[in-house]
C-alpha cells in the first residue's frame, strides 16, 4: 500500500562564488552577458537653448555584440537636419564593456564617433543605451532576436510610437501615436492609427505592401486615403512576433514598438480582454511649434471592469504655469474594445478626455491582455500612456537587488522646461526600504553623473514611492508602479524642482525573489506551508553543511533563514544553495525571506505562499522523475516499469492535507495517511492513472508521494504530471516497458 520513505534530504550541490556579502539571487555581468544579434531602435535629437528641436534622428536595425568587446550597429535611419534624409543605411562599430552590476559603456569609433552609457538586463536578453555624438543626444534599446526569424508577418499587431510633425527641415509638432498593423501573411498590410499633436487628434488609415528578410528585418510602404506615403522599417525581436519600427513621410517621423495583439492569429478582442488592475504611466505635454510649454508625468494604476468601466488612480507631477508635484488624481469613465484590439476611452469624471486605446499580448489561456497603450487629449495636454498587468500582491521586499533603468524627461527652471534629458542608470534595493541610485543623464552633448541614496516603500497593491538625495543635496521624490507576475519590471516617475522624468526599471537578471523555489520543480512562488524549498544565491554559508538529526535545526553552521521573521528548519546549506522547510504556520500571501550567514545579512526578497497545492516532482539526471518501481528499484531507462505496476513518485509543494496527527515544523510527518485536500490526479503522457494515495510521506519532512498504477501507454519514456486543485506539476520522465 503506502511506501514509506523515512528520509529524503534534497541536496542539489552547486559551486559557490566566494563573496563577502550574503545575497539571495545575485548574479554578475561581464561583456559575455551581451552576445549575439539584437533588434535595435535608436532615437536622437538636438535641442536649442530655447527648447526648439533643430535636428532629429531615428533608426531601427540590429546590434551585434561578440561577447568580448566588439559591437556593430547596422541601421536604416531617417534624419531631419538642414534637409530630410529617409531610409539611409548606416553601420557604426566600436567597443563595449560591462561591469559586474550590468552597467557599462560603448565607444563608437567607426561610421561615427560617440560615447554611450550601456546597461544590460533580463539576463542579457536586452539592453539600453544613452549617449551623444557631435550632433545628437541619443537613447536606444535592444532585445535579443530569435534563433529563427519569422518568414512572414501575420495577424493584428498593435504599435505605439513618439515622433515629430515636419515642415521641410523644421519640427512643427510633437506626435504621440497608437494603432494597429494587420498583416495578411502574403505581403499586404493595412494600418489604422491615431496621432495626437498638441490638442489635435488625427485618424489615419493606410494600406500597402511589406516584405520580410532572412535577418529578422522587414519593410513596408503605405499610402493613406489622402495619398500621403509612408516608409516603414521593422526589426523583429520575438517569434510572436514583436518588433521595433520607424515610420517616415515628408510630413512626419515617428518610431516605437509593435507587439502581437493575440497569441494566436485567430483570436479576437472584446471589452472583457481588459479586465482587472494594471499599472499605469501617463505623460502629457503641450508643445506649440514643437516646444514644450506644459508637461505632466504620472504613475499609478488603471482598473478595467471587463465590461465598460475604467478608473485611473494616479500620482501626478505637472509643470503647468507652476510646479505641482505629488498630486493625487482619480479619473473614471467608459471604454470599448473592438475585435482587432483597438478601441477608445472616454473620461467623464475627474477630467474630460478622450483616448484611443489598443490592447495586446493577450494571454491564450484566460484571454486577458497583458498590456495596453493609449493616446489622447483633454483641455490641457496631449497624452501618451500605457499599462501592464501587476503581480497579485507586493511588499517592500518585492523590490530587491539591482534594477537597471532608462528613460527620458525634461530639465526645468520654475514653470519652464529648459531641455530634454535622457537618463540611464541603476537602482539597488535592499528589500527592506533602503535604496541607492547611480545614473547618467544627457541633454544634447553634456553628460552628468548622479549618485543618490534614500528610502522606498511598496504597498500591497504594488504601488510605491522613492525619496532620494544626491551628493549635491538635490532631492528627488518618485512614484513606482510594479509590473508583471514575476515583479521583474517597474515604471518610475520622479521629480525635483530642476528635473522631471519617467523611466522603466528592469531586473538585471531576474527579481531575486525568483531565486526562492519549490525544491522539486525549481519554480518560484510554488512552496505552500510545510513543503520543501530551495534558495539560490552567493555566500549563503561558510561551507557545505547538512542536518543529521531530527527535528531539523534552525541553524546549520552559521546560516539561518527567516520567513516573515520565523526561523525555517534547514536540511542543507552551501555557499550557493539552501534547502529548507517552509514553516507549517506561514499564512498564504506575500512573505519576506532573509538569509543570515554569521554577521552577514542578505537582501530581503518577496515570495508568494500559495494557499493550495503547487506540486513539484523531484527529479534527477536529465529530467527524470524520482519514482520508485514496484520492485523497489528507482525507475530509469535501464529499470523501467510495466503497465499496471504500482509506482511511487515523490514531490514537494502538495499543500494542505487531512493530517494523520499534528504537523510540527521541522519534525517528521506522523505515521498513517495524510492525503492532500481538494481534487488531484496523475497522468502519464496525458493518460489518467489510477491513484491509490497522494499525500505526505509518513516519517519524512515536507515530502509528499503519489502512489499510482501505470496506465496503458506504449513502451518508452513518458512525462508524468501531478495535478492538485487545478495546479499542474513539472513533467519529468518515467520509463515504461511492455
Amino acid at each position: 500500500m503506502t511506501r514509506l520513505h523515512t528520509t529524503i534530504l534534497i541536496s542539489f550541490c552547486l559551486a559557490a562564488p566566494v563573496l563577502a556579502q550574503t545575497t539571495i539571487g545575485s548574479s554578475t555581468c561581464t561583456s559575455s552577458a551581451l552576445n549575439g544579434t539584437y533588434e535595435f531602435i535608436l532615437s536622437g535629437r538636438q535641442v536649442t537653448s530655447t527648447g526648439t528641436t533643430s535636428k532629429l534622428f531615428q533608426a531601427v536595425g540590429t546590434a551585434a555584440f561578440d561577447g568580448l568587446s566588439k559591437v556593430t550597429w547596422t541601421m536604416t535611419a531617417n534624419t531631419v537636419t538642414t534637409s530630410q534624409a529617409f531610409g539611409t543605411a548606416l553601420v557604426y562599430s566600436g567597443s563595449y564593456s560591462l561591469q559586474s552590476n550590468c552597467l557599462g559603456s560603448i565607444s563608437i569609433t567607426t561610421g561615427d564617433t560617440g560615447t554611450f552609457t550601456l546597461e544590460s538586463y533580463n539576463e542579457g536578453k536586452a539592453f539600453a543605451v544613452i549617449g551623444s555624438d557631435a550632433t545628437y543626444a541619443y537613447n536606444g534599446t535592444g532585445n535579443a532576436q530569435p534563433a529563427t526569424c519569422p518568414s512572414t508577418l501575420t495577424g493584428v499587431h498593435e504599435f505605439n510610437a513618439n515622433g515629430s510633425g515636419l515642415t521641410g527641415a523644421s519640427v512643427t509638432a510633437v506626435l504621440d501615436v497608437v494603432g494597429v498593423l494587420q498583416f495578411d501573411g502574403q505581403g499586404n498590410v493595412t494600418a489604422n492609427w491615431t496621432q495626437v499633436a498638441n490638442l489635435a487628434t488625427t485618424n489615419v488609415t493606410a494600406m500597402g505592401t511589406y516584405t520580410v528578410n532572412a535577418t529578422c528585418g522587414a519593410s513596408a510602404t503605405l499610402t493613406d486615403s489622402q495619398n500621403n506615403k509612408y516608409a516603414v522599417s521593422i526589426s523583429i525581436y520575438s517569434t510572436a512576433p514583436n518588433f521595433a519600427l520607424a515610420v517616415s513621410s515628408p510630413q512626419l517621423v515617428f518610431d516605437g514598438n509593435g507587439a502581437a495583439a493575440q497569441a494566436t492569429t485567430g483570436g479576437t478582442c472584446s471589452a472583457s480582454t481588459l479586465n482587472g488592475t494594471y499599472e499605469l504611466t501617463m505623460n502629457g505635454r503641450l508643445a506649440p511649434g514643437g516646444i514644450p510649454t506644459k508637461i505632466l508625468a504620472a504613475a499609478g494604476a488603471a482598473v478595467f471592469d471587463g465590461t465598460s468601466k475604467v478608473t485611473f488612480s494616479l500620482t501626478s507631477n505637472a509643470v503647468n504655469g507652476s510646479q505641482a508635484f505629488g498630486t493625487q488624481v482619480m479619473y473614471s469613465g467608459t471604454y470599448t474594445l473592438q475585435s482587432n484590439c483597438q478601441g477608445s476611452i472616454s473620461i467623464t469624471s475627474g477630467d474630460t478626455a478622450t483616448f484611443t486605446l489598443v490592447a495586446f499580448s493577450v494571454n491564450a489561456t484566460n484571454q486577458q491582455a497583458r498590456a495596453f497603450q493609449l493616446v489622447g487629449t483633454d483641455s490641457n495636454y496631449a497624452y501618451n500612456g500605457g499599462g501592464n498587468v501587476q503581480p497579485s500582491a507586493c511588499a517592500v521586499s518585492t523590490l530587491s537587488g539591482e534594477f537597471p533603468f532608462s528613460g527620458t524627461g525634461n530639465s526645468l527652471a520654475g514653470a519652464s522646461t529648459t531641455g530634454v534629458v535622457d537618463i540611464a542608470g541603476e537602482l539597488q534595493f535592499d528589500g527592506q526600504g533602503d535604496v541607492t541610485a547611480n545614473w547618467t543623464q544627457a541633454s544634447n552633448t553634456p553628460t552628468v553623473n548622479v549618485s543618490a541614496t534614500g528610502t522606498y516603500s511598496v504597498s500591497s497593491a504594488c504601488l510605491g514611492s522613492l525619496t532620494l538625495t544626491d551628493t549635491a543635496n538635490n532631492k528627488y521624490a518618485g512614484t513606482v508602479s510594479i509590473i508583471g507576475a514575476a515583479a521583474g519590471n517597474f515604471e518610475w516617475v520622479a521629480s525635483n524642482p530642476q528635473l522631471l522624468f519617467t523611466v522603466a526599471g528592469r531586473a538585471a537578471s531576474v527579481n531575486p525573489g525568483q531565486a526562492v523555489v519549490n525544491a522539486g520543480s525549481f519554480l518560484p512562488n510554488e512552496t505552500p506551508a510545510g513543503s520543501v524549498f530551495s534558495i539560490f544565491g552567493v555566500n549563503l554559508a561558510t561551507q557545505v553543511g547538512q542536518a543529521t538529526l531530527v527535528p531539523l535545526p534552525a541553524t546549520l553552521l552559521t546560516t539561518t533563514v527567516t520567513i516573515n521573521g520565523e526561523l525555517a528548519p534547514l536540511f542543507y546549506v552551501s555557499g550557493s544553495q539552501i534547502n529548507a522547510q517552509m514553516p507549517e504556520d506561514i499564512e498564504p500571501g506575500v512573505a519576506t525571506v532573509i538569509v543570515k550567514n554569521g554577521s552577514s545579512s542578505s537582501n530581503a526578497v518577496a515570495v508568494t505562499i500559495p494557499a493550495t497545492g503547487t506540486p513539484g516532482i523531484v527529479v534527477y539526471g536529465n529530467n527524470r522523475a524520482v519514482v520508485v518501481n514496484q520492485d523497489g528499484s528507482v525507475n530509469s531507462p535501464t529499470s523501467p516499469a510495466k503497465v499496471g505496476d504500482i509506482l511511487v513518485a515523490y514531490f514537494t509543494g502538495g499543500g494542505p492535507v487531512t493530517a494523520a496527527g499534528p504537523l510540527v515544523t521541522g519534525a517528521p510527518t506522523p505515521n498513517g495517511l495524510s492525503p492532500v485536500s481538494g481534487d488531484y490526479a496523475v497522468k502519464v503522457s496525458g493518460v489518467a492513472a489510477t491513484v491509490n494515495y497522494l499525500g505526505l510521506t509518513p516519517g519524512s519532512i515536507g515530502l509528499y508521494q503519489a502512489n499510482f498504477a501505470v496506465p496503458k501507454v506504449a513502451a518508452g519514456d513518458h512525462p508524468v504530471v501531478i495535478t492538485i486543485a487545478g495546479q499542474n506539476s513539472n513533467n519529468p520522465l518515467i520509463a515504461v516497458s511492455n
